[in-house]
Formats: structure tokens, C-alpha cells, sequence
């Protein structure tokens, strides 16, 4: 990664007009100004969004509708865009949407501007908008008539603006680089650099400058991985103490049931990357565990010290005893949250890679085994 280059682009977004304009609501302004080019010029735009489209029927546009972020009404034909910018996609609620949407003859679409660790059908990116907005634009008639291809003038500005914002958005994404002899610690000292922190804040960017590193990070360490497309769970999000992290989860069958007695003592096993530590995760069901004791809360030293207990004994393969200074966690009535952290500044970004799917290769092996138990 070079800071000189993401201190220019965050300089650029800082002047961009459109860009100022989305920061009150970033998704909702992308998909605003998508629905207004394919409402008021649908046979140029419509099939940026929809390449299916005939360039002759009529489409109708609608936002928020059913909660749906954009909705294209073709024919007989309805076309669900899930807009993704703020988070990453939630692997689990899209397959949800696709299922729905399949019983119901309807096709949905997901645009992000993060690379998700897995793939779906129909799935774009805000590259490839910005590709299909700019390829619309070229294949215009001379700029020298009073409308141009239909669009005018006026608006092909707003447009062509647009479409060097969306640009800009994407050089910074591409700007962060990730090899794999990188050690951890060096990469964090870009991120967390005073002078990008100091003017990303300035335009209410930090966040989403450390979210685009640790999703490129979780999609470098699980490149390869064998169980990828069996992992439940992955959530890039910021946590209580603002810092950016990725869960990545195997859940067990049952864990979850309303009836008490048909619960797993394991909700879930699994690891997180958090800035420059990496955490082991484990959620247990405390009944079952055998934990009763009516404490509760981050401070509650007993209760954790015997979950701790309880997943060294069962669980020992994964879990060994050691002193609780390097645990933590929390528990509510029902469920008990554990992790324990480990430092993994001098860590290669490749020793990472093999750390981790080594370990999920494990957590997955103890989900098999449980699930047949």
C-alpha cells in the first residue's frame, strides 16, 4: 500500500461535489441517482443495471419498495437490486432474498462496492457500474447537439460527475494492496496512519478505508480454503471499541432452538481478525455447558472462567487451558460469548492465511463430528 496515493485520492473525494452529496446517506444516494438515470432515460441505463433488457419494453422504477432498495417492473418481469456500500453482504440474508425471490418468479441483483468472500449468480460490482454508466455514455451522439443520445446536456454533467466519483470510489479501493510477505503490523501503520486517519475523518471516510483492508484481508487469508463455502458466517463490522473486524463462524445445527433441552452446548466455533490481534470465537449455550450460576455481564469472572473450563475439557483439540488474563468475553441469561486473543503483528500476511484456514479446518472437523454425535 502506498499512503501517498490513498492521501491523493482521499484529497480528490474531498473536492468532489457528488461526493460531499452521499454522505448523509451513502446508500440511499447511490441508488437515488440509479433509479433517476433508468427512470428518465431507461433504453440508455436500464441495461447497465439489467442486461436482459430489450431496450424497447417500458420500465417502471420504484425505491423502497417492500423494503427493497430498487425495483425494476419490466413486463411481466420484476428485478429486485440490492444495494450493498456501508457493510458487506450478508451471505446468509442474500441466499434468503434469492430463495423468496425464486418461489415468487422475481430476480434480484446485488451491486457492492465490497468484494464479498463468496460468489452469488447475479452479482456486480460499483466497478462495473462504473464500466456500464461510462461505456452508455461513449456510444452518445456529438456533444454538439442539443441532446445527446436522448440525454441532456445538463444531465449528461451530472452524470459524467457521477461516474468520476464512482471512480474515485474505486481507486481507493484499489489503492490498498495486500501481498502476501506484508507483515500485519506494517499493513495497520498505513491504515491507522495519522495523517490518512486525520483527512479520512475530515470527509467521514475512516471506517470505510479500514473495512475495504480487513475485507481484502479475509479474502486473501481464505483464498483456497477447502471448507469456504461451509462457513455460515461472515461479518466484516465495528465493534464496541470501533475497530474493524471479520468474523468468520461455523454455526451447529439445533444451537439456536427455542426448546431448551434439544440445544447444542456449542452455538458456534470460530476465528476473528482484529487489527493486529487474532481471536479465537465460542459461543455456548450456558444450560447446557452447565453453567447456572445466575452472574452475568463482561465483568463476570466466574462465569467465564468456567466456560473457559468447559472448553478445555470438551473441547481440547481447540482449547487449552491457560491463563484467563488472555480470555475474554461476556454472557445474557442463555448464551455465553468467549474468545481469547493472540498478537499477530509480526505475523506474514501468509502465515496468517495458513493459521487461520488451519484452524477453521478444525472448528469445521469438531462441527462435523457434533452434528453426527
Amino acid at each position: 500500500m502506498y499512503k501517498d496515493k490513498i492521501l491523493e485520492i482521499i484529497e480528490k473525494l474531498s473536492d468532489n461535489a457528488m461526493f460531499s452529496m452521499s454522505l448523509t446517506s451513502r446508500e440511499l444516494f447511490h441508488s437515488n441517482v440509479w433509479a433517476w438515470m433508468i427512470r428518465k432515460y431507461p433504453k440508455i441505463f436500464t441495461s447497465v443495471f439489467y442486461p436482459k433488457y430489450d431496450g424497447k419494453s417500458e420500465v417502471k422504477v420504484f425505491r423502497e419498495e417492500n423494503n427493497n432498495d430498487l425495483l425494476l417492473k419490466i413486463n411481466d418481469k420484476h428485478i429486485i437490486i440490492e444495494n450493498k456500500f456501508k457493510c458487506m453482504p450478508n451471505q446468509n440474508q442474500l441466499k434468503k432474498y434469492y430463495n423468496e425471490c425464486k418461489n415468487e418468479k422475481k430476480e434480484i441483483k446485488l451491486i457492492s462496492y465490497f468484494k464479498p468472500t463468496f460468489s452469488l449468480s447475479e452479482m456486480n460490482f460499483y466497478e462495473d457500474i462504473k464500466n456500464g454508466l461510462q461505456k452508455a455514455l461513449n456510444n452518445s451522439k456529438s456533444l454538439f447537439s442539443r441532446k445527446i443520445n436522448s440525454i441532456e446536456k445538463d444531465d449528461y454533467v451530472i452524470i459524467k460527475n457521477y461516474i468520476n466519483f464512482l471512480e474515485l470510489l474505486n481507486n481507493l479501493k484499489s489503492s490498498i494492496i495486500i501481498n502476501s510477505d506484508d507483515k500485519i503490523d506494517d499493513l495497520i501503520k498505513i491504515i491507522k496512519d495519522l495523517d490518512i486517519q486525520k483527512e479520512a475523518e475530515k470527509i467521514n471516510f475512516s471506517k470505510t478505508i479500514e473495512k475495504i483492508f480487513i475485507s481484502k484481508l479475509t479474502e486473501t487469508v481464505l483464498e483456497g480454503f477447502e471448507f469456504k463455502g461451509q462457513i455460515d458466517k461472515i461479518d466484516i463490522d465495528c465493534g464496541r471499541d470501533l475497530k474493524v473486524y471479520s468474523d468468520i463462524l461455523f454455526y451447529f445445527p439445533g444451537a439456536w432452538d427455542d426448546d431448551e433441552e434439544k440445544r447444542r452446548d456449542l452455538c458456534y466455533l470460530g476465528v476473528s481478525l482484529w487489527g493486529k490481534y487474532y481471536r479465537y470465537y465460542a459461543g455456548l449455550h450456558k444450560a447446557q455447558c452447565g453453567i447456572t450460576k445466575p452472574k452475568n455481564g463482561r465483568r463476570d469472572k466466574e462465569n467465564k472462567q468456567a466456560g473457559y473450563d468447559y472448553l478445555c475439557k470438551e473441547y481440547s483439540e481447540f482449547f487449552k487451558p491457560q491463563s484467563t488474563g488472555t480470555w475474554g468475553g461476556y454472557s445474557n441469561d442463555k448464551e455465553m460469548y468467549l474468545y481469547k486473543k493472540i498478537d499477530i503483528s509480526n505475523y506474514t500476511v501468509e502465515k496468517l492465511k495458513k493459521k487461520v484456514q488451519a484452524d477453521l479446518e478444525k472448528v469445521y472437523t469438531i462441527r462435523e463430528n457434533k452434528c453426527h454425535d
